[in-house]
């Protein structure tokens, strides 16, 4: 008898202990089965507190290929990559433009993290280039620079810290490592992500000091928050896939006894034969009771449909976004630390509105005669959020 009790006892520890782990493994967790079923609307229709910002600059601005806002400083990435250019209120400040091999110079910018309280402007070269360089701010004079290792994403952690996603020789890890603004030291391990987050997650936009939100891409995609103190675990806000149109999970996680060049085609020959297949999420926010992000496929491109999730799993899906007279959507390219989204806009404005169109919105008319205001047709943003 005495024996039997023991059994029983392990027996619904056991029980209960795989109750907890399954419950705890599907906690905040949602499957977007269908996730072609979106509502399709007009911008104006779902956006409130539009606001629309031309940038202003005595020379041209073009080929822009990235954003970040903080508060009323703007940086966009243009030229192909080629410069940078620092917007305040609106108004161009500041113009880098060091392509070169020579010191404090790049080749092309992969990417560019701003810390307004340290007042630094961190760049990463083009992928393969390791080191970053650190200029003044607003001044864009060169200071110093460090190899922070192979990463394909950085913000800043910290006054003295960067998060960077990379892969790691040593221990043979895809991860976001925490890393030290002077010397490139890497100071810990923030979390593990996959092949898939390493390649196509480039920018962690919406992660500030302040807001630490950070989207993994995968088989199951997972939005959290990374804690202050380096050595604490994040904290998980949602997980969620899309069914059969997720990315299969042999790409989430490699060890020392794969080939990853083998992997990497394997990965791209999937995609490629699976067009529909979800890769692109981004521009993750985490509001009060719900999180919102972004979605295609890597063939769609920007016909993006954005998803917001509530507490509950019930899901508000939006696609087209078409502002009434436009021929194209209106997709984020970014979010400001307060959770707006941003849309720059940027091409001629014949090619954007339709003179023929019936109908005309305040705003798009308002949208159509800023950019056509514009000199050299440079860009303009519009700042929104979604109801």
């Amino acid at each position: 008898m005495k024996y039997l009790r023991l059994f029983v006892c392990m027996t619904a520890t056991v029980l209960l202990f795989t109750e907890c782990k399954k419950t705890q493994s599907f906690v905040n967790f949602v499957s977007i089965t269908d996730c072609d079923k979106a509502q399709e609307v007009a911008f104006e229709d779902v956006t409130t507190d539009v606001r629309i910002v031309p940038l202003i600059s005595d020379e041209p601005i073009g080929g822009c290929t990235g954003i970040k806002c903080y508060g009323s400083t703007v940086l966009v990435r243009a030229d192909q990559g080629q410069s940078l250019f620092i917007f305040e209120d609106g108004k161009l400040t500041a113009h880098l433009c060091k392509v070169g091999r020579g010191r404090g110079e790049y080749t092309r910018i992969g990417d560019f993290v701003y810390s307004p309280k340290n007042k630094l402007l961190y760049i990463k070269g083009a992928a393969g280039i390791n080191h970053v360089l650190v200029y003044s701010f607003p001044d864009l004079e060169f200071l110093r620079s460090f190899d922070g290792g192979d990463f394909t994403a950085f913000a800043e952690h910290d006054d003295s810290t960067l998060i960077c996603r990379m892969a790691y020789e040593y221990d043979c890890k895809f991860a976001d490592y925490f890393v030290s603004t002077k010397t490139g030291e890497k100071l810990g391990l923030a979390k593990e992500v996959g092949l898939t987050s390493l390649m196509y997650n480039t920018e962690m936009n919406y992660y500030t000091p302040d807001h630490r939100i950070l989207l993994e891409t995968g088989s199951v995609n997972t939005i959290s928050e990374i804690p202050a103190k380096i050595g604490e675990k994040e904290r998980i806000i949602r997980k969620f896939d899309f069914g059969d149109k997720s990315i299969s999970s042999k790409y989430d996680s490699i060890n020392s006894e794969d080939d990853l060049n083998s992997m990497l085609t394997d990965f791209m020959q999937s995609i490629l034969s699976n067009t529909e297949t979800i890769l692109n999420i981004n521009n993750a926010v985490a509001a009060e009771g719900s999180v919102s992000f972004w979605y295609s496929s890597l063939i769609k491109g920007k016909d993006a449909t954005y998803c917001r999730i509530n507490d509950n799993d019930q899901m508000v899906r939006y696609c087209g976004f078409k502002a009434s007279g436009t021929k194209t959507g209106l997709f984020a390219t970014t979010v400001t630390e307060k959770g707006e989204y941003v849309t720059l806009v940027e091409g001629l404005p014949e090619t954007l509105f339709d003179e023929g169109a019936d109908e005309r919105s305040e705003f798009s008319a308002k949208l159509e005669n800023t950019m056509k205001a514009q000199a050299f047709n440079n860009p303009v943003l519009v700042f929104y959020n979604i109801k």
